[in-house]
């Protein structure tokens, strides 16, 4: 999440960039260093989806409810995320560059779709409540950094 005045929207640029990275090393056969980067990566892909399905949606749902399902299918787009990740984390284990080019595409369109779909959730969801909660809710962000979440990552 980043501070600054648009603090709902968050940095997910850096999401592309870090896989990028990872595939440049691959590129050249530096797997050590492209596994390395991709760990980074899903360290800090892991805290945000956290940050998000444990603050964020239900702060949301509480504010505005939920009835046409939009925080549950973006849920559940961080569970094919997930997936596509989990992947990608066998493929790059086993040194294979043309599986791991052929894996990183869908995910990497995936990411910028639930990246889209979200920021313009957040942006027309945000109510006055929600922004004079901002202190408390960046609070609850930290707090999140330093639990166990509710997703999966086996790998």
């Amino acid at each position: 999440m980043n501070n600054t005045s648009n603090w709902l929207v968050h940095d997910h640029h850096k999401y592309d960039a870090a896989l990028d990275e990872c595939e440049m090393a691959a590129d050249v056969g530096e797997w050590k260093n492209a596994k390395r980067l991709f760990q980074n990566f899903v360290t800090d892909l892991k805290l945000h989806m956290q940050m998000e399905d444990e603050v964020l949606y239900p702060l949301f749902v509480e504010e505005n409810g939920d009835p046409e399902g939009i925080i549950a299918h973006l849920s559940e787009e961080h569970d094919y995320l997930a997936r596509l990740v989990h992947d990608l984390a066998y493929i790059i284990k086993a040194n294979d560059f043309d599986h791991f080019l052929d894996s990183l595409e869908p995910l990497h369109k995936a990411m910028n779709q639930h990246n889209e779909h979200e920021e313009k959730v957040f942006m027309n969801m945000a109510n006055q409540s929600i922004l004079m909660r901002r202190d408390e809710i960046m609070e609850r962000l930290h707090a999140v950094q330093n639990k166990q979440g509710r997703r999966s990552w086996d790998y």
